[in-house]
């Protein structure tokens, strides 16, 4: 696949996740996309760490709920803010 390769499937899986995490999450979350794919990114890693390899679905699924605690507490600590 390639670096590159790569490359763009960490950002459409971060896209992916951070914007299922952005629907977990109750209320308007005025971030953009950047941050949003960045959340998603981050979320996905930590999965990927904690759980190693598991299920695409169960790995997406936890990925969306650590994306959405991390937007609550980003939002909560005015990290995540326009």
């Amino acid at each position: 696949m390639g670096f590159i390769g790569a490359i763009i499937g960490t950002i459409i899986v971060g896209a992916i996740v951070g914007a299922l995490g952005r629907l977990i999450l109750p209320g308007g979350q005025d971030i953009g996309l950047v941050k949003t794919v960045g959340l998603g990114v981050v979320s996905a890693f930590i999965v990927g760490l904690v759980l190693g390899s598991v299920n695409a679905v169960v790995a997406i699924i936890v990925s969306a709920l650590v994306a959405a605690g991390l937007l609550w507490l980003g939002i909560r600590q005015g990290f995540l803010t326009a």
